[in-house]
């Protein structure tokens, strides 16, 4: 993959039925099957950015959104799983979308398995990686580390502690060149993905997504981590398009059991256990997830 597209090229925006904006940048093949693609907690529209040259080879437009009052996207007055479903029926709908992949990486698994339940045959094929699976609610309860369960169900409950706790993250971000930032945020992680976070394109890469994801508040990432310690109000069970998962064995962002439990809910669904790797496995393996996405389907647009 080539260098990262530069951070300050125009931005679009989606207008919904409801006046709220959602931001959202293209990477990738302009004329290529297009796939909804949904950053982690915290993250942004740039998230995707180092994936443009893959997106290209593998013939796919990457539409990376900016997640509820992430960036420069509006929130929801009522948020859940199912109703950001509807925001991006209504947002494929304002592109004229009749067929489109779903990626979700990270905290935006939940969403991206949401809109491949809510939205069916309109979903070419469901990829999510080292995703955040059910924690609250489900038939079977995943196992969690004390920190999981504390960042999950704990913090989850307390709006005023997440909000201070990613403030404090987006002043640091914002007001240096990142780095000490980048160290509270690995501390722990893998080794494996320590040394990832030393290879200056990933390490800023994430910087920057951080940055613009945080910009305008730590609304975002607080809103993720609520509806992550409740029950999922969408089955997802109910997911019909081919459907693929992967989750590093040395993941210690987010829990790895619960990753596992939600491939075993969607049917069909692969699960590509990664020995070794860590949750930022996808940054050097970008090509390998596209590449599965556009062989599921060419896709189409109305």
């Amino acid at each position: 993959m080539a260098g990262v597209v530069a951070p300050d090229e125009p931005v679009q925006f989606a207008v919904l039925p409801d006046h709220r904006r959602m931001a959202y940048r293209r990477f990738g093949d302009p004329v290529g099957m297009p796939v909804l693609a949904l950053h982690g907690t915290p993250g942004s529209r740039l998230k995707y950015a180092i994936a443009d040259e893959a997106a290209k080879d593998a013939g796919l437009e990457l539409l990376s959104i900016d997640r509820w009052s992430y960036g420069k996207s509006d929130g929801h007055p009522q948020p859940s799983l199912a109703t950001f479903a509807e925001d991006m029926e209504d947002f494929a709908d304002h592109l004229g979308l009749s067929k489109f992949g779903v990626l979700g990486v990270s905290g935006g698994g939940p969403f991206a398995a949401a809109v491949a339940a809510a939205l069916g045959g309109r979903v070419s094929a469901l990829a999510l990686v080292a995703p955040v699976g059910p924690i609250a609610g489900a038939p079977i309860m995943p196992e969690l580390s004390p920190f999981h369960a504390f960042a999950f169900r704990g913090l989850a409950r307390t709006p005023g502690a997440m909000r201070m706790i990613f403030s404090g993250f987006r002043h640091l971000i914002s007001r240096s060149d990142g780095s000490l930032a980048m160290r509270i945020a690995s501390s722990r992680a893998a080794a494996v993905d320590r040394g990832m976070l030393c290879r200056p394109r990933e390490r800023q890469s994430l910087i920057d997504a951080f940055r613009a994801g945080l910009e305008p508040s730590a609304a975002g990432p607080a809103t993720d981590l609520n509806l992550f310690g409740r029950a999922w109000d969408f089955a997802p069970e109910r997911i019909s398009s081919p459907s693929r998962l992967w989750i590093g064995s040395e993941d210690r962002h987010v829990p790895v059991s619960a990753a596992r439990l939600l491939a075993t809910r969607i049917p069909g669904c692969i699960c590509s256990d990664l020995e070794g790797a860590g949750h930022y496995w996808v940054m050097q393996n970008m090509p390998e997830v596209l590449s599965w996405l556009a062989g599921q389907s060419k896709g189409e647009r109305l």
